[in-house]
């Protein structure tokens, strides 16, 4: 890919989360890759948005980068395309000004960056006054996303969710990991919870909420325990519904066999998915976890996903060696007998790794950075019809 020639000097201003979460992580590693192959980048200028508070700290990290908060909204040059890689939430703080400054100066081009889905923010607040405050966020959702000039989002199943909220210029581009998951050893690390090698073990890391299915899952272990009582299923991960599934396994005196590991760092998950039996990924309904693409590259055993995921689009036809399901409780007790009794096939791990491969970071960095340059591309014409005139 050979870097855009311009009639202008533009500036890319990226806005840069410092908060903890999935969309987080992937917002910082597509600035950490775009820094990398910044030569294909067909912008003059690279700068950092933020909040105040972190300027200091992500000076320390980018020393070379200009960095600009809300107190340098004027300085922000029209020729400009502003990247906010996490939707912004109706309220008074920096990532919101940001996109106010992109409605009002009509010469800045914007993209805007979605991972989640309404129906997932809408069953999971309302419970508390912090959940409240972000329901004018859920409410104009679809306006926010019409006022972008590209939206990004991660699954052709999101897309069409998007689509009915009348929104044009959407991009899929896939989620994306590093190389470290495809590593063969694992560090000499301090594991909190070591399994049991004379257990069946089952793995699940993700968010702990109603559309991840766990729940599912949990009732699903309750019939199979009846067969085999040597089984155990841990859960990584924090979320809404964690006090409600640690209901669910006590009611069905799963106590002893649900084990709930809180948040782990990658560490941690690649010891678990290297030495669990299954690892398990039964969503109701998601956008493209990296959850599962984690697992895929790192596992050495069955990685299981319900087809409800956007990834599932992403299967090549034939859907050789890559083990999805369709959701229900049946089908998960079963995936529990096949994989304990040995039935699942040994030689899917070679082909679930490969699938993986094609997500890694330094090949969708690509689908971005051709973003970009489509996006200036009409920006030049919009330029030369303007100057016509």
């Amino acid at each position: 890919m050979d870097p855009l020639n311009l009639n202008q000097k533009i500036d890319f201003i990226y806005y840069y989360p410092t908060e903890g979460g999935s969309p987080n992580n992937v917002s910082r590693n597509l600035f950490k890759y775009l820094l990398l192959y910044q030569n294909y980048l067909p912008f003059e200028n690279i700068k950092i948005f933020c909040k105040k508070k972190n300027v200091q700290k992500i000076k320390e990290q980018f020393p070379h980068l200009e960095v600009l908060t809300y107190w340098d909204l004027k300085k922000i040059s029209s020729n400009s395309l502003i990247h906010i890689p996490i939707l912004p939430t109706i309220l008074p703080n920096s990532k919101f000004l940001l996109y106010i400054y992109c409605l009002l100066n009509k010469k800045t081009q914007f993209i805007l960056q979605y991972h989640g889905d309404v129906r997932t923010e809408l069953r999971s607040s309302y419970k508390d006054f912090v959940s409240l405050i972000h329901i004018l966020t859920y409410i104009f959702i679809p306006k926010i996303l019409q006022s972008a000039d590209f939206v990004i989002t991660h699954s052709y199943y999101m897309k069409r969710i998007i689509q009915d909220y009348n929104v044009k210029n959407i991009f899929v581009i896939p989620n994306a990991i590093e190389p470290y998951w495809f590593e063969d050893s694992i560090k000499d690390i301090p594991i909190n919870q070591l399994i049991n090698k004379n257990k069946f073990n089952i793995f699940y890391h993700g968010r702990l909420s109603w559309e991840k299915g766990v729940d599912l899952l949990i009732e699903a272990l309750g019939f199979y325990i009846k067969k085999n009582k040597e089984v155990v299923l841990y859960l990584a991960g924090e979320g809404p519904q964690k006090k409600e599934l640690r209901e669910i396994s006590s009611k069905m005196g799963l106590d002893n066999s649900v084990i709930f590991l809180g948040n782990l760092d990658k560490d941690n998950i690649n010891y678990f998915l290297k030495n669990s039996d299954l690892a398990i990924y039964p969503s109701r309904f998601d956008n493209f976890p990296l959850s599962i693409l984690e697992a895929l590259a790192c596992s050495k055993c069955p990685v299981y996903f319900s087809k409800n995921t956007g990834i599932s689009e992403f299967l090549p036809q034939e859907k050789i060696g890559l083990n999805v399901f369709e959701l229900s409780t049946q089908n998960i007790v079963r995936i529990l007998e096949e994989v304990d009794i040995g039935n699942s096939i040994n030689s899917s791990l070679s082909i679930q790794k490969d699938f993986a491969k094609k997500f890694l970071w330094d090949s969708v960095i690509f689908q971005y950075l051709n973003v970009y340059v489509n996006l200036l591309k009409t920006r030049n014409i919009h330029t030369s019809e303007d100057e016509r005139l």
